[in-house]
Formats: C-alpha cells, sequence, structure tokens
C-alpha cells in the first residue's frame, strides 16, 4: 500500500536536505550501503533537491554538462535485515518528491528563460534518505502499522499503515462455578487469540415459597405472615404486615385536680395492654371583682385594682386612663439669642402639686451679609477674592470668598505647519483672554491613500502573481502585493472498509483528472461475530449459531437438544369449585398440546387485607393504586385499592433552573422540580440586594483634618458611586459578620471616635437554605414526625406524617411518704425517657401496725 507524502512534510525533508548539504560541502563522493532484503522487511527512499542558490525559479540545467558517474556501491556490515540501495545519479529538479515509495506531484514552475550570454548554473545532487520498513501485525488489544527507520537521520522516522486491532474472539464459554438456590455461578469465556479470559455471572435459580405461619396483629406489635421456601427448607423471610391494633383506652381516671394556678391531669389505660396515656385537665377560670380606684397625675396613668374571688391575696391593675400631661404656662425668655450664640426660653407646668419645668432653645439669628465687594480681580490661571460686611446691629464680622479664576478661552487654532503622508504637521491655538498664552496640537500625517492597484502579473495555478498599487496622494509612492497561485483543489470521498474489502479516502482533482489520488487505506474489518442462540422447547431442538453483526455472515456452533419443559397457557375451568368442593383448572402446553390440571379452591368470602404490588405509584396529590390479595390461606384473588396521596412535594433543590437572571437591583426569579413529577413546580426570587461594592479607589487623598475621595465600582454591573474618605485623625475597628441562611454577611466598621461614623461594606448575599430530610421518633415528651429542615440552621419548613406521642416509661417507684394508721402514704415514679413525676397513693395501716 504506498503512501502519500503530505505537503508539511515535504517541506521538512528539503530543509533537512539543505542542511545535509551544508555539512558534506567538500566530499567528493557520497557511500551507499547494499544489504539482502529479508522477508518481512522492506526499503523506502526519500529525495528533496538541494538548489545551490535561493532562487524560487528553476534554471534547467546545460545541455553540455555530462551527469555524473554512479558511485559503486559500497557493503556496509548491517544488522536488523536492513536494505539500502546504491545512490544513482540525480537530475534537475522537476516539482516532484518522492517518500515512503509514493509519488504526488507537486506544483510545478515554469523557468525563467536565461539570458543568452549567461550560461546555466550546473545542478548538485539531491540528498537521498534510505528507510528500512518493519511491519507490526494487529493483535487483539494493539493495532498494526507499519516502522519506517531513517538509515541516515533518526529525525526522519515515521509510521503509517494503521490497522485497528482486532478485538477479542470469545469462545462459548464454560460453567466454572454453578449456579444454587443461594449463591450466583460464573462462566468463564476465552479469546481464541490470545488466551485472555473473562467472566460472566449465571444468576441464582429461582426460589418459591409457601405460608409458613401467620402472626396477628396486638395493639403493641404488628402482624405478619412468615414465608419458608419450597427448595431450602429453614429458609424464611416475613412479609405481608400487618398494622398494630389501636389501643382500647377505658374513661379514664382523674389523677391529679386542677387548680387556678395548675391545670390537673386525667390518665387513661388500655384494657389490653395496660398501656397508659394522659390529658390535661384545664386550669380552674378566676373570677374578679372591683377594689379601689387611683386617679392618674401628670406623668402616671390612673387604674382601678380587681381581687381574686378565689384568692383574695392576688390583685390585678385594669381599666387604665392615659396620664394628664403637663400644662405648660406661655414661656419667659432666660437667656436671648445673638448672631452666633442661641437664647433660652423656660416654661412651668401650671397643674396643683406639680412644679416641673422646660426650656426651649432660641435660635441665633445669624450673620446678614451685604452684597460684597470686590477686593482682587482675577485673571487667567489666578482667582481673585471678594469682601463682605455684616448688616446686624452691633455686629462687625466680615467674611471673603473666592472668586473663580477665568481659565483659558482658546479660539478654533490654525495650522502653522501642514502635514504629508508620512510627516505630521502643527496646529497653534491662542487664548481669548490673553493673546500671549498660546498651546500647539500635532496634526496627525495624512498617510497613503492607495488606488485600487492593477495586476502587473497574471497568477496560474502553480505560480504566485503580482498587483501594483499607487498612492494617489504622491504619485512617486507604491507598493507590490502577492496574488496567491490559484492552485489545484481536491474532492474527498471515503469509501468505508467492510468486512472483506479494505476502504480509503480518494482525493479527485476538480481541475486535473491526472492528479487525482487515493490514500489513507483502512484494512477490511473482518468480521465480527456475536453467539446467538435459538432455544431448544419441549419438543424441538434449538441451536447455537455465531452470526456476524455486520454482513449476517453465520457459523454454526452446537446443536441445543429439545428441554421437554412444557410452555403452559394460562389455563380453563372445566369444573367450577363450590362451597363444599374444589374444582378443577386445565391448562394445555403451547408447543405440544399436552394437558395438565390443578385444583381450585373451595368457594369463601374473599378478604382482601394481604398486601400487593403497587401498579401505579401515589404522588403529591393524587393517588396511587395497588393490589390487595385475599388473605384466606391458598386464595391468590386480587383487587385494586386506592393508596392515598403523599400530601408534599420533594423539591429538588439541588438542580433549580433560573427564570429570570438577577440584577443588582432587581430580583431574579428561580424554579424547582417536584422529584416525583417534574410538572409540579415551585417559583421564588433571589439576589435583587443591590450593588456589591469594590473596596474602592482613593482619588482624593484625605488629611489630618479634611476629607478626600474615594470611587467604588460594583463588582457585578460596573456602576461607581463616591464616598467621603474620613481625616485620619479617625480611627476604625473592623469586624467581619459572614452570611447566614436568610441574613447577609458583611464587614462592619466602627469608629473608634465618633460612633455616627460606624458603617457596613462588602456585602455577602444570605446563603439561601440548604434543604434535608430528617424522621423523629415520638417520644413521651413529643408526637413523631418527618420534618424537612435546613442542615446550615436548623430552621424547619414543613412537617408532615405525624405520629402520636408515645406512653412514659415508668420506673419502680420510690416511696417519698410512709404511710401511718392515720394518713395515707405516697409513692413517686420517674419517667426513664424525661424525668416527669407521677404519684399513687399508698392505704394507710391498718390498727395493728400493719
Amino acid at each position: 500500500m504506498k503512501r502519500r507524502v503530505s505537503t508539511a512534510k515535504r517541506i521538512v525533508a528539503v530543509a533537512l536536505a539543505a542542511t545535509v548539504a551544508v555539512s558534506l560541502t567538500g566530499c567528493k563522493k557520497r557511500k551507499n550501503t547494499n544489504d539482502t532484503a529479508s522477508s518481512d522487511v522492506t526499503t523506502s527512499q526519500s529525495q528533496a533537491a538541494v538548489p545551490e542558490t535561493p532562487e524560487v525559479t528553476a534554471t534547467p540545467a546545460p545541455t553540455t554538462t555530462p551527469a555524473p558517474t554512479a558511485t559503486p556501491a559500497e557493503n556496509t556490515d548491517k544488522k536488523d535485515n536492513t536494505t539500502s540501495e546504491p545512490t544513482k545519479t540525480e537530475k534537475p529538479s522537476t516539482g516532484t518528491s518522492t517518500s515512503g515509495g509514493t509519488t504526488k506531484p507537486a506544483a510545478t514552475k515554469t523557468p525563467a528563460p536565461a539570458p543568452a550570454a549567461t550560461p546555466a548554473p550546473t545542478v548538485k545532487p539531491q540528498v537521498k534518505y534510505t528507510f528500512t520498513v518493519r511491519r507490526h501485525e494487529a493483535t487483539c488489544t494493539t493495532q498494526g502499522y507499519d516502522e519506517h527507520i531513517c538509515h541516515e537521520w533518526g529525525g526522519m522516522n515515521y509510521n503509517d499503515r494503521f490497522v485497528p486491532a482486532k478485538g477479542h474472539s470469545w469462545d462459548g464459554g464454560t460453567v466454572t462455578k454453578a449456579a444454587t438456590y443461594t449463591e450466583t455461578g460464573i462462566k468463564t469465556f476465552k479469546c481464541k487469540e490470545c488466551d485472555e479470559t473473562r467472566t460472566e455471572e449465571i444468576p441464582s435459580l429461582d426460589k418459591t415459597y409457601h405460608i409458613k405461619s401467620v402472626v396477628a396483629p396486638t395493639c403493641t406489635a404488628e402482624g405478619y405472615t412468615i414465608y419458608e421456601c419450597n427448595e431450602v427448607p429453614g429458609l424464611t423471610y416475613k412479609g405481608d404486615y400487618k398494622a398494630k391494633l389501636p389501643h382500647a383506652y377505658d374513661a379514664g381516671k382523674v389523677t391529679k385536680p386542677a387548680t387556678i394556678y395548675e391545670k390537673g391531669i386525667k390518665t387513661f389505660t388500655c384494657t389490653s395492654c395496660g398501656t397508659t396515656y394522659t390529658e390535661d385537665i384545664p386550669m380552674v377560670e378566676k373570677t374578679w371583682h372591683k377594689g379601689n380606684t387611683v386617679a392618674p397625675t401628670c406623668t402616671e396613668k390612673g387604674y382601678t385594682i380587681y381581687i381574686c374571688d378565689q384568692d383574695s391575696a392576688l390583685t390585678e391593675k385594669r381599666d387604665y386612663t392615659n396620664a394628664l400631661g403637663h400644662a405648660w404656662d406661655a414661656g419667659t425668655v432666660t437667656t436671648a439669642a445673638t448672631c452666633t450664640n442661641a437664647g433660652v426660653k423656660t416654661y412651668t407646668c401650671t397643674r396643683n402639686g406639680c412644679s416641673e419645668t422646660k426650656t426651649e432653645e432660641i435660635a441665633a439669628l445669624g450673620h446678614k451679609w451685604d452684597d460684597g465687594t470686590v477686593t482682587k480681580a482675577a485673571t487667567c490661571e489666578a482667582p481673585g477674592v471678594k469682601t463682605f460686611k455684616c448688616q446686624n446691629t452691633g455686629c462687625t464680622e466680615t467674611k471673603t470668598e473666592e472668586i473663580a479664576a477665568l481659565g483659558h478661552k482658546w479660539d478654533d487654532g490654525t495650522v502653522t505647519k501642514a502635514p504629508t503622508c508620512t510627516e505630521d504637521g502643527v496646529k497653534t491655538f491662542t487664548c481669548l483672554n490673553d493673546a500671549t498664552h498660546t498651546y500647539t496640537e500635532v496634526v496627525p500625517a495624512t498617510g497613503h491613500a492607495w488606488d485600487d492597484g492593477v495586476v502587473t502579473k497574471e497568477a496560474t495555478y502553480e505560480e504566485d502573481g503580482e498587483r501594483t498599487y499607487t498612492c494617489q496622494n504622491d504619485e512617486t509612492h507604491v507598493h507590490k502585493e502577492v496574488i496567491p497561485a490559484l492552485g489545484y483543489t481536491f474532492t474527498e470521498t471515503v469509501v468505508a472498509p467492510t468486512c472483506t474489502e479494505d476502504g480509503y479516502t480518494l482525493h479527485t482533482c476538480n481541475e486535473n483528472p491526472a492528479k487525482t489520488y487515493q490514500d489513507t487505506p483502512v484494512a477490511a474489518l473482518g468480521h465480527q461475530y456475536k453467539e446467538v442462540t435459538t432455544p431448544a422447547t419441549c419438543g424441538a431442538s434449538g441451536s447455537v449459531d455465531n452470526v456476524c453483526e455486520r454482513c449476517n455472515d453465520k457459523q454454526h456452533v452446537s446443536d441445543l437438544p429439545a428441554t421437554g419443559k412444557h410452555q403452559w397457557n394460562e389455563g380453563v375451568v372445566t369444573k367450577e369449585s363450590t362451597a363444599t368442593e374444589s374444582g378443577i383448572k386445565t391448562f394445555t402446553c403451547k408447543v405440544c398440546q399436552a394437558t395438565k390440571t390443578e385444583d381450585i379452591p373451595k368457594v369463601h368470602n374473599h378478604d382482601y387485607t394481604r398486601l400487593g404490588e403497587i401498579i401505579e405509584g401515589p404522588y403529591c396529590e393524587t393517588e396511587g393504586k395497588r393490589w390487595m390479595y385475599c388473605s384466606y390461606e391458598g386464595c391468590n384473588e386480587r383487587v385494586l385499592m386506592p393508596v392515598p396521596a403523599i400530601g408534599y412535594h420533594d423539591w429538588d433543590t439541588e438542580h433549580t433552573e433560573c427564570l429570570k437572571k438577577a440584577t443588582c437591583t432587581e430580583k431574579g426569579t428561580m424554579r424547582m422540580h417536584c422529584k416525583r413529577d417534574a410538572s409540579h413546580t415551585m417559583t421564588y426570587d433571589y439576589g435583587g440586594t443591590g450593588h456589591i461594592w469594590d473596596e474602592g479607589v482613593i482619588t482624593t487623598p484625605p488629611t489630618y483634618d479634611e476629607y478626600g475621595e474615594k470611587t467604588l465600582r460594583c463588582k457585578n454591573c460596573n456602576a461607581t458611586k463616591t464616598e467621603k474618605v474620613l481625616p485620619t485623625k479617625y480611627t476604625f475597628t473592623v469586624t467581619v459578620v459572614p452570611p447566614t441562611c436568610t441574613e447577609d454577611g458583611y464587614t462592619m466598621h466602627k469608629c473608634n471616635e465618633d460612633d455616627s461614623f460606624s458603617y457596613k461594606d462588602n456585602i455577602v448575599h444570605s446563603t439561601g437554605h440548604r434543604a434535608a430530610k430528617r424522621v423523629i421518633e415520638p417520644t413521651c415528651k413529643e408526637e413523631g414526625r418527618t420534618e424537612i429542615y435546613c442542615i446550615a440552621c436548623g430552621e424547619v419548613s414543613s412537617t408532615f406524617d405525624v405520629t402520636p406521642q408515645k406512653d412514659h416509661t415508668w420506673d419502680n417507684g420510690v416511696v417519698t411518704t410512709e404511710p401511718t394508721a392515720q394518713k395515707d402514704g405516697v409513692k413517686t415514679y420517674t419517667c426513664t425517657v424525661c424525668n416527669e413525676t407521677k404519684t399513687e397513693t399508698i392505704p394507710r395501716l391498718n390498727g395493728s401496725g400493719k
């Protein structure tokens, strides 16, 4: 199979050949090796022309120059069955390069006519590379290829003719461990080519079960059915669980009477198992009567005292009336106000028994300035001064204001030096306020204005052309551009390999059919067999065949004997059962028409309480369906019964969908889907909490007593704002507050000198809740339940599947009051879970002290 050398490799070969030619300058002869070729090694050669001068256009060799004679072959001791050919006399380059045994035409350039008076230079011989080719055949796991080893330089080595790995060809497999009813088996397969092995698991044998016993439910334990394996006696499992029966509680007994201060307790006991639970008896409701009434004052409310009818020591204040408030007089000026200082006015309460006073500030009059007088005029670059006097009687205060400098008022400017194509010009501007003030600006060079150009040499398929451009500003300025050679174009057609035929890529030249060629050979794929089993039936044999998955070629492997196992249909009732006599059901083999019979149990009233498989699962808001089987022994009748809806959604918090992206000033919208039913969705807002400002850059530094200015940029949207920077005399204590699920985090800067300058920045948005589910078992203190809660902060978002609170687990009790002949005793019991206590009365002793 021939190999086409790419254009890139030909360029590298020419460059390397030039390097070798330089290193061989002064050599008169080129030695070559010649060894005997072996059966699995071939020789390829690569030629590269080495021109004498770097001219692009080739010059034909003169007809009068004789070609150099061939150098006799010189044998060199080589190993690895390497073969090389003697170097032949080379002709001048014709644009054809050879490598790896494949020749591809290169672009031929038209030689330029040589001047009549100048003889053509002599063409030097080309450098020639020889290769040893070793074939590496494909295996099951590695690809095949040809390795080309260059005799002259290792940098020219390359590989080609790649063939994909064959892949393993597995045999039919052997059972190395048989499956049982309790363990899986193993089947081992061996590759026919390389002896590698692989294994497959053989499923354990199917087991059947019968009902061994049925345990009925009670109020303390679930009921269930024990099933025993027919094939492995002693192997059992529990199933068909039935819920506990409800407790049968009595009417209850008051174990602690209620008062106005404490609730009472009523205890209920199960008549079946003795389990108890308690209920609170509400506290006794209090009643009241009125006592004394207290009148309000300027500052205190009035009220009426109520006394409890059940306990006269218990009182409450009610029926409040508002405090009267102070009745202030018109006030007296106690300190007069001036221009710069505030005055004071004092007020006194006029109610009997109250001598309270209050004061109010009288605002300072403030200076009343005149229109001012210019005491220093402003210029272009220097500010002026204006002085103001206070007009209030008795005030001699003055103040000054700065008059801003006029600034320069520049004219439109005059070009004092005109620009050219390559040199800048100059423009001069003069201030209209002061003609002695001027400045200059550069007028950029105009640059060349090239025309559309003229083709001064047409391009061909193999040679570049030339286009010349002239500047319209200055005809002495010209430049030339190369018009690329048209080049040949090719249409590629990939011919895919088949099981028996090689594939390849066909390159069809669109301009010259003679330049069409093939490359990229792909070896025939070979058959890819897969074992196909036609199962045997009760009366007919089957077969095992290897069938090619690509072309359906078939190779017979083995026959499978008839199984003798019948394929029974669903059966037909040939005798109906009654309440006193069993019926008969007849089954027929679908293959050979053989028959068998089974008894049908006597008729009974079905009790559909045995749980079966769920046909349609319950969803968040809709019921499901499940089969309920008759619990009568030996009866498999069933009916479809509804399964209650779950009643809540299981939101997929890990895969939320963004409906609207949040910005700094607008909230975004997210949507969650229910894991059970993706059509159930919930949307919620996030973000939109304002700009997140960076640390800012100080654009005006502060001094010890004066403010500076800082410019801040939003990290999300590049908005900017400015802030004052406090004088350096202020210091701050910095505290970083991290974000929580619901609250944003921030950095607190507390001013140590003036708290009004304290501020927050570096806002970090709240993290949001991270939802998880947990099951809380019931105790004697609280009900059981399933909760959806946040694993970060513990907040509970929803509760469901509530189960009743359990009863207390009492210890054996401790006698806390011994009984006597005159008084009952007391025994106290403590719950071992929550430490709550209860008491029981111990009857008083009889007269004998027993």
